[in-house]
């Protein structure tokens, strides 16, 4: 069965704050163009240029099997699963992104702290202006090929994403927040991956979750120089369309915007009563913390 996109997303053009704001207030995601692609990291971020500065830099790549989002155990870190380790990052792109991966094995340069680990590179980035708060800022690097996609599995998070594609492009299913459970988090495995589904949302699958919002989607394929507005809470699963880079600017999330967006705090009275019960049942005092880490 093919799956039809329900909308097509709004795209506004190099916005002022007050502009973006009034977006933002509506708890949907946009894309916003022609800001980043006038960055120096837009203009100069080739593998050699990446490599000349911070070839040396030792940087966290993930390992996956190749068939990883078809079996929900990627949310258990155990081997052949979500295998981390660091490596100096030209190896990681000699080795791997230019091979395409190896022995069926795929991997993939996942949320790097660039102030940590690309410190040299800081200055080609422009910090967005629109959210008041400074932003963490996470790089990903990774590629697609005909036997591995660099990708992650349909998941939300708790604080503001503004996600930038730097080079190649990236597809992007996006769902609105509705029925936590109807996404179908991995709770039973006590894992603390709550904000996870098992859900595979490319591979339609009616019987096994036949509460999923499959005609809920939203469909992009961010190009280069594009930016992405993600809501908190709003669930995505990303995926590579060939080699790229991109950066997420992180933002907390404040109590007192919860109290404005009722939208927002709707969303979040649904997630949390599931969410805290199962981490409380795995006896996790640090999942159950994390879920309020950057809110109050």
């Amino acid at each position: 069965m093919k799956i039809q996109a329900s909308e097509s997303i709004v795209k506004i053009e190099n916005p002022s704050q007050e502009q973006f704001l009034g977006k933002w207030k509506q708890y949907q995601p946009f894309i916003i163009e022609n800001v980043a692609k006038n960055w120096d990291a837009c203009k100069h971020w080739s593998n050699d240029y990446l490599i000349k500065h911070c070839g040396n830099n030792l940087v966290p790549i993930r390992f996956f099997k190749k068939d990883f989002l078809d079996d929900y155990k990627q949310f258990a870190y155990h081997e052949g699963y979500n295998l981390q380790k660091e490596m100096k990052y030209k190896d990681y792109v000699k080795n791997y992104v230019e091979n395409k991966g190896i022995n069926g094995l795929g991997c993939y340069l996942i949320e790097a702290d660039v102030e940590k680990y690309f410190p040299e590179i800081i200055g080609d980035i422009t910090y967005p202006k629109y959210l008041s708060s400074k932003p963490f800022v996470s790089l990903w690097h990774g590629f697609s090929s005909q036997d591995f996609t660099s990708a992650s599995p349909l998941h939300f998070d708790r604080i503001h994403n503004i996600f930038v594609q730097i080079r190649g492009r990236k597809r992007i299913l996006l769902f609105p927040p509705s029925n936590y459970l109807s996404f179908y988090p991995p709770l039973e495995d006590s894992s603390g991956m709550g904000h996870n589904s098992k859900v595979n949302p490319d591979i339609f699958n009616l019987e096994l979750f036949p509460k999923f919002p499959w005609q809920e989607r939203i469909e992009v394929v961010l190009q280069p120089g594009e930016m992405l507005y993600i809501p908190p809470f709003w669930w995505h699963h990303v995926t590579a369309v060939d080699e790229n880079i991109s950066l997420s600017f992180w933002y907390d999330v404040k109590i007192q915007e919860f109290l404005k967006q009722k939208k927002m705090l709707s969303v979040f009275f649904n997630i949390a009563p599931h969410y805290l019960y199962h981490a409380f049942s795995s006896g996790s005092l640090i999942h159950t913390l994390d879920f309020f880490k950057g809110i109050f």
